[in-house]
């Protein structure tokens, strides 16, 4: 009878240990293949869908007599999918109160292929036939369906500063994307955002070739109130922007920018000690750069960190274990366990 007893709690056992181990299968299926949907959609190339769900809307509250609102998108750094008001392609329509662009429009784009892509940074700017416009404004695919809306403030054009545009904020992704983060041509910092896959490091980097023996701004005092705006805080951010600025052959005086950089770099953090550039590293970043398509994203400096940081948000993913695993390891060996005990247990009740 204690025979009996013994295999059915056994058997019992097994059976429950088979069901957690089973539903815990298929969590961790299930997870994965979330995980593989998530990690398609980053991969994703494909163009945008035309309808309802592929839209971004824009509330013009506070124009006043205009007739069209335009949509007008580009990639950072790159080209815009099309000229400027295009009435064939950057023309909104009207729902109710806001106004709505459909992004399968860009896949008719001459200029840029394959529509809106996952992975990449864009800007958008929307703007009236009366000649009022938004701020730059970063987009990305996570801004789908969203509205833009204007605060009320205006912002300082970056390139012609004697011009302003409506600051725009997206009323669900406004905590990663927003006014575009960027010096202007009298170095004021404007903005709030940078582009998901930007670095304070490009933007600066960008900047200090034009403007640092302009009249009209005083480049060293420009740049020490960026640095700590833009993420850059140590020696290895100024070797990053310095390597930056020589993958992209300006052909000008690369010494003096270089000599504006480590001023700043003073001026901005005067307890830190002062920033040492090793030109030759310098030149052996640039090519990692240029190999990079020209980004710094997976430059390191000499400590093995990754610099030249971004103030947006980010996202971040990781195929560290969740636990499930660990859960099906400890089920296991219970059972094991109770296997051994209910066979310690039966074996002495046959000694005896």
């Amino acid at each position: 009878m204690i025979k009996r007893i013994i295999s059915i709690a056994l058997v019992a056992v097994m059976i429950f240990a088979m069901a957690v181990v089973a539903a815990s299968a298929a969590e961790v299926n299930d997870a994965n293949v979330g995980a593989d949907s998530n990690v398609s959609a980053g991969a994703d190339t494909s163009s945008a869908t035309s309808g309802a769900g592929n839209r971004i809307y824009f509330d013009p509250t506070g124009w006043k007599n205009y007739t069209t609102i335009f949509c007008h998108i580009w990639e950072r750094g790159g080209d815009s999918f099309f000229p400027w008001q295009s009435k064939s392609h950057e023309r909104c329509q009207k729902e109710g109160s806001l106004y709505y662009y459909d992004l399968s429009e860009l896949d008719k784009s001459t200029t840029i292929s394959g529509g809106l892509q996952n992975g990449k940074d864009y800007c958008v700017i929307f703007s009236a036939n009366t000649g009022v416009q938004c701020y730059d404004t970063t987009f990305g695919k996570a801004c789908i369906g969203d509205t833009a809306k204007m605060t009320g403030k205006k912002i300082e054009n970056p390139v012609d500063s004697t011009k302003e545009a409506f600051e725009s904020v997206w009323t669900k992704n406004s905590g990663s994307y927003g006014p575009h983060l960027a010096i202007t041509s009298i170095g004021n910092i404007v903005g709030s955002k940078l582009c998901p896959n930007e670095k304070g490091a490009e933007v600066i980097g960008d900047w200090l070739p034009t403007y640092y023996k302009s009249v009209n701004v005083n480049a060293t005092d420009a740049l020490a109130k960026a640095f700590p705006k833009f993420g850059i805080k140590s020696s290895d951010d100024i070797q990053v922007i310095y390597a930056y600025i020589l993958s992209k052959k300006t052909g000008e005086d690369e010494d003096a920018m270089l000599k504006v950089l480590e001023n700043s770099f003073k001026k901005a953090y005067p307890s830190k000690k002062a920033a040492k550039i090793d030109k030759n590293k310098a030149k052996e970043v640039s090519e990692k750069i240029k190999k990079n398509g020209g980004s710094t994203s997976a430059v390191t400096s000499g400590s093995g960190t990754t610099t030249g940081g971004s103030t947006g948000s980010t996202n971040s993913s990781g195929s560290g274990s969740d636990g499930q695993e660990d859960t099906i390891f400890f089920v296991l060996a219970g059972v094991m366990l109770a296997a051994a005990g209910v066979m310690f247990v039966s074996r002495r009740r046959r000694t005896e």
